[in-house]
Order: C-alpha cells, then structure tokens, then sequence
C-alpha cells in the first residue's frame, strides 16, 4: 500500500491470504481507526485514447481494491481470540453487514496515481460505528463491582486525587500488545478491568472501545481523556496477553487503583482509554545513542557522566505511575 496513511500513527499491516492462495495486504491505521489498501489496474491495449485509457485503468483498479478490501478486513483483529472473518464465518448477518461496509467504502482523496504503466489508487474503510456494530459484543447493564478488600499496601489517600482523573492511559511499551477492536484490561489474577461490555456502547461505536498511541505525551494531550486539561491516570502494563496478544495485562494492585480512580471520574463507561504502545522507552534511546556515536564518533566514557540522562524529568514523576 502507499505511502497514504499517516506516519504518526499505530499502523499495523493487515495480511490475508485469499482462496485462490494469494496474498494480499493494507495497511491499518489504528490511532485513525482507518484501514486502506491499494487497488492496481490497466487499461486495455486496444484503447489508444489517453483520456478513456485513464478512465478505464482507474476502473479496473477501484474493481482490484474493493476485492482486496474484502479480503483483507477478514483479518483485522476483533479481540485476543478473533478476527473480523471469525465473526463472518459464525454470522450470516455478520458477513452481509461487512460486505455491504466494503461496497461503501471510498477513495482516498489524491490517491489516483500512475506508476510503471500502472493506474493505482487507495480505497479507505473507517473502522468505527458499521464494523465495530457488527463486531463488537453488546454492553452489559453494570459494570464490575469492585472488591471489597483491597491490597494492605494500598492507602485510602491514593484513591481520593485533588481533581478526578479524567481517563486513563496504559503505557504497554515494550510489551506484546497488538491493536484489536474490543480489547480487555485483566489483572495478573484473571480479573477483567475493563472490556467492551463493560462500557457504554454508543460511546465504543463512536470513538472505539480504546484509543491507541504510540507517544506517551501524544497519549496525554489526547482528546479522548480530556486535551490540554486532561488528569489522566497512567498504568504500566505487565505484558500482553490472548491468542493474538491484544488484551493487556496490569498488576492486581494497578487494578484496584484503575477501579477506584474510576469510582471518582467515571472514565471507563465513555472509552477514556488509551493504550500507548512500541518499543520500550530505553530502546529508543538506545537507538538515540548508537545513532549519535555514529554521528559523531564514539564518546569518551568519562565525558558523559553516568547519571546524565538521569537528571532529566520525566513523565512518571509528573503522571502517577503505578
């Protein structure tokens, strides 16, 4: 697929194999809630006009991209354990719903383009509302209580905030953790957090069950859980759990606190959750520092103080990190 989607993104390559036994492929912007793939055409040899030979070179290829969008939607990830095609295969109503999705799925404005004698073009289907009300499982009508003991190390004043939090952020850097429509929040003790039926449905079709970041501090500024004004509470996720590692996994103490920050902001019903997700903090800057030797040659040990990169802020001490 072009290069159309955002780089800013958690985009993901969605890969499916056809029954013919070809494989095709798009490209799933998750932070967008958009998956895009590319159809190819061209023109018939018959045809000298230029005009009618373009016309007909994007027609065959919007025909290439619609089949291939049916296919490869079939492997976008509905939870740990399903896949949109899952869901197609168990449900006549299911798979008449996404086909009819997919025959209303549109160009990417600017995207017509010519390469190789080739006529190309990307088509776009959103993620939300259609697909996610033909997927998702449906609501239940009260969220879990939560327990009534509670960790001895926990105190009271760390479930009472000066001002409620207004959502919540799991930084799963460095875990696992693949993108899924419904995904779960559970504990180390089997647990479950948070999942989609345990929030307010209209809010899942609308904005997704969960938000998906790759920058902490983008994750911060969200919209989703409050923009410039948010108080989000920020979790560190254990690891990544499920066949296709899409529910995340928190300490059992984490849990709680998530649960009674809830109680007070009332976060999870409306979705306010964000799952940051990539390599771990210290293998970027790793990478910072290979690159910069590279750059620069490699810097004397004892010019670079050992606790340098120690002195600098950072989010943990401002966020709450648990």
């Amino acid at each position: 697929p072009s290069g159309h989607v955002a780089a800013s993104g958690v985009i993901r390559t969605v890969s499916t194999q056809t029954p013919q036994g070809d494989f095709v492929e798009g490209q799933l912007d998750w932070t967008d809630g958009v998956l895009i793939v590319t159809g190819e055409g061209v023109a018939p040899e018959s045809i000298t006009n230029p005009v009618q030979a373009r016309l007909l070179g994007f027609r065959a290829a919007k025909v290439t991209a619609y089949r291939k969008l049916l296919e490869v939607v079939g492997g976008v990830q509905v939870d740990a354990r399903t896949t949109v095609s899952m869901s197609m295969v168990a449900s006549d109503t299911v798979r008449a719903t996404v086909e009819g999705l997919v025959r209303g799925a549109t160009v990417v404005p600017g995207s017509r383009r010519q390469e190789d004698g080739l006529y190309l073009l990307d088509l776009q289907l959103r993620l939300l509302d259609g697909l996610a009300a033909a997927v998702l499982p449906d609501s239940m009508s009260s969220l879990d209580a939560v327990p009534a003991e509670l960790p001895v190390s926990d105190s009271l004043i760390v479930f009472v905030p000066d001002e409620p939090y207004t959502g919540l952020i799991i930084d799963a850097r460095g875990t696992s953790l693949q993108p899924s429509l419904s995904p779960r929040i559970i504990d180390e003790t089997g647990r479950v957090i948070y999942s989609a039926t345990h929030v307010d449905r209209q809010y899942a079709l609308s904005t997704g069950v969960v938000g998906y970041e790759r920058d902490l501090p983008a994750a911060v500024i969200n919209a989703r859980i409050g923009g410039e004004n948010s108080h989000p509470k920020v979790v560190t996720a254990i690891r990544a759990d499920g066949l296709y590692n899409s529910d995340v996994v928190v300490s059992r103490d984490a849990g709680t606190r998530v649960k009674m920050a809830d109680s007070e902001g009332d976060f999870l019903t409306e979705c306010r959750v964000i799952f940051v997700i990539g390599p771990r903090p210290e293998a970027i800057i790793d990478t910072a520092l290979t690159l910069l030797d590279t750059l620069m040659g490699t810097v004397p040990s004892d010019s670079l103080a050992a606790d340098s990169l120690g002195t600098v802020p950072t989010m943990t001490d401002s966020l709450g990190f648990n």
